[in-house]
């Protein structure tokens, strides 16, 4: 896993000095070592976090025959495969690690082709010294970041974080007021914006060439489209099987690693599958992680994990989180994070990685996905009739006006308020109106001109879908693309911790959507293909127990212990929202007249972003070449910045 970037100009080299400083600030994705290397166009750098080949697999790396160099974030869980056949080829190769197998493969395939044959999650960049160009790539489903911009003179940008662009003086910090609606209302900004305008996110699955002539672009994967039918008559204990089997096999690719591999545990279905599944091929007792909230019942899972961790016997470290840390986290997120993301179960998340770093685990396993593919929030349920129930929308708002207010995880009153705002929409955007913050009525006409752009064009690709079909593939490409592996990227990586979800596998994703929703969802029942795929495997109370949802109990913090963190809110955030509004929104909150904690933690973490280091009104931190030296020998890293030239 690491931090890439690179600058290039064709035709007429660009200044590269500022490549080391656009590495250094990515040195919590990769603390292990850091290098970058000149090509006639410009340079690539990499700040890496050494999961394979800890010893050989140094990058930016370049092919045998010098044509070819190559930076690499991310892993490919096939390379031992590609690897043996190319070596039967008579490929040799000088290292155990993937990055050179990659850029082997570019080499004797080409770029796009390369592509098709890599199974992980990645950013990557390879340049071609005889072509004369830049290629990067996204994987499949957005699990690495990459984002790019161009500037005036031509020079072209890339980076894994937007800090990384940022750390080059000619970039500007122009804040996209669309972007900015958008982060409002769905509490993460759409593929392919971010919150800069002109600093674009290269799509899933996609590849950029860039060259003297400009940027060309294309596909190398399409996110299948759930499908709605039966079709082949295979039936739920078929299609168990296939889903059981294809799970396995990404669970094996992923549990290989030259370091050891943990397991994040909640104890509910999707992450004790991921238990279950890794500790069957484990020599040894397997280390899972658990996130305890002991003052707020509704949102603890650490006693059902505890319970799982004690069942598959494995070595269990619970990581509490009281509320007298949520400010020290805001700050924490508010210096690491260079664009907003509001998920609310970001606070317990940057916690967890934080621990899982302090134990001296570079990597592990999540159940991240399994809901999205396999049916599992109950919004797929209400997909199914909303649409029918358009005349309820009045009077079911003035029903529920009329609901106490709760503040508990996932609160009846709070579905109902959220239902009533959606019905009635096309079921794309009721969809994020479900899932989202801010409604689109309650931003200002300069933020919600150009709302729904991102939305309406995926939905329509899915249109002729069921609706709960149409929702998943949504979700997939919005909710888990960029807003939860956004999350768990950025609170992973600021820890230097490499996080690997096996439902994420491709095959897997295809598989999933290949099988018939109504094998997925039921009248009631969501995942009732993935259950029965586990019931041999799983305890029942696993099987069949509540769902709880990750979060973080923000809703009683910021109403009562944390409340203080809401006195200079209007202040942050006035450029953009008026003050009056924000005001009401805190009185009601600790009033308890209203739970408005989602809009409120997505205003604390904007307000946060705004004024930070990687902010419009902030500037950036830079380190300094002994500040980077201090570091690495604070940690016990050796130093090593080195350059290559080419």
């Amino acid at each position: 896993m690491c931090g890439i970037a690179g600058l290039f100009r064709f035709g007429r080299p660009p200044d590269t000095r500022p490549i080391e400083a656009m590495i250094a600030v990515q040195q919590h994705r990769g603390p292990d070592e850091m290098a970058t290397c000149e090509v006639p166009d410009g340079a690539l750098g990499a700040a890496r976090l050494a999961i394979l080949d800890p010893a050989g697999g140094q990058q930016p790396r370049l092919d045998a025959s010098g044509r070819y160099c190559i930076a690499l974030n991310g892993e490919i869980y096939n390379h031992a495969a590609l690897r043996a056949e190319a070596a039967s080829r008579g490929v040799r190769f000088r290292t155990t690690c993937d990055t050179e197998v990659v850029v082997e493969r570019v080499a004797e395939r080409g770029f796009v082709a390369a592509l098709a044959d890599l199974e992980g999650m990645f950013g990557l960049a390879v340049h071609d010294r005889e072509e004369g160009c830049l290629w990067l790539a996204r994987d499949r489903l957005g699990e690495k970041p990459l984002y790019w911009t161009s500037l005036e003179d031509g020079t072209f940008l890339f980076s894994s974080e937007i800090k990384g662009l940022l750390a080059h003086p000619a970039v500007r910090r122009e804040l996209d007021p669309a972007a900015l609606g958008a982060y409002l209302a769905f509490e993460f900004v759409p593929t392919p914006r971010s919150i800069y305008r002109g600093i674009r996110r290269l799509e899933q699955g996609t590849w950029l060439r860039v060259d003297a002539r400009g940027e060309r672009r294309g596909s190398f994967w399409t996110q299948p489209v759930p499908r709605a039918s039966r079709g082949s008559g295979i039936g739920l204990d078929g299609w168990a099987g296939r889903l059981s089997a294809a799970f396995d096999a990404s669970i094996a690719t992923r549990r290989v690693a030259d370091v050891p591999v943990g397991v994040v545990l909640s104890g509910g279905l999707d992450s004790t599958a991921v238990l279950a599944a890794a500790q069957r091929g484990a020599s040894e007792p397997v280390r899972t992680f658990t996130v305890a909230m002991p003052e707020d019942p509704t949102f603890d899972e650490s006693a059902r994990a505890a319970a799982v961790a004690a069942r598959y016997r494995t070595e269990h470290r619970v990581v509490p989180l009281r509320p007298g840390q949520l400010p020290e986290l805001l700050d924490a997120i508010g210096a690491q994070l260079c664009e907003p993301l509001g998920d609310g179960s970001l606070p317990a998340t940057w916690a967890l990685y934080r621990e899982v770093h302090a134990a001296g685990f570079k990597a592990v396993l999540s159940g991240d996905g399994g809901d999205e593919l396999l049916g599992g929030y109950p919004t797929y349920l209400a997909h199914r009739w909303a649409a029918g129930l358009a005349w309820l929308r009045t009077p079911l708002r003035r029903a529920v006006a009329r609901l106490p207010v709760s503040f508990d995880n996932v609160s009846l009153d709070y579905r109902a308020r959220r239902l009533a705002e959606g019905l009635g929409q096309p079921v794309g955007r009721r969809n994020q109106v479900w899932l989202g913050a801010f409604l689109p009525e309650e931003l200002p006409d300069a933020l919600a001109a150009d709302l729904w752009s991102e939305i309406d064009a995926l939905a329509a690709a899915a249109a002729s879908a069921a609706p709960a079909c149409t929702a998943m593939y949504l979700d997939q490409r919005l909710y888990l693309g960029d807003c939860v592996l956004a999350k768990v990227d950025r609170a992973s990586m600021a820890s230097s911790v490499e996080v690997r979800t096996p439902f994420l596998d491709h095959r897997l994703v295809e598989l999933a959507a290949a099988c018939p929703v109504g094998l997925k969802i039921g009248l009631r029942a969501t995942k009732r293909v993935w259950r029965r795929a586990l019931c041999d495997r799983l305890p029942d109370d696993v099987l069949h127990g509540p769902k709880k949802g990750f979060g973080t109990p923000l809703g009683p913090w910021l109403r009562g212990p944390c409340s203080q963190l809401l006195d200079d809110l209007p202040e942050r955030v006035a450029p953009w929202l008026a003050p009056a509004q924000v005001q009401r929104l805190v009185r009601e909150h600790r009033a308890g007249r209203a739970d408005h904690r989602r809009r409120l933690w997505t205003l604390l973490v904007l307000g946060r972003w705004l004024h930070g280091p990687w902010g419009p009104y902030g500037s950036p931190c830079l380190p300094t070449k002994k500040a980077r030296a201090s570091a690495k020998a604070a940690s016990g890293v050796p130093s090593r910045m080195s350059t290559q030239t080419r």
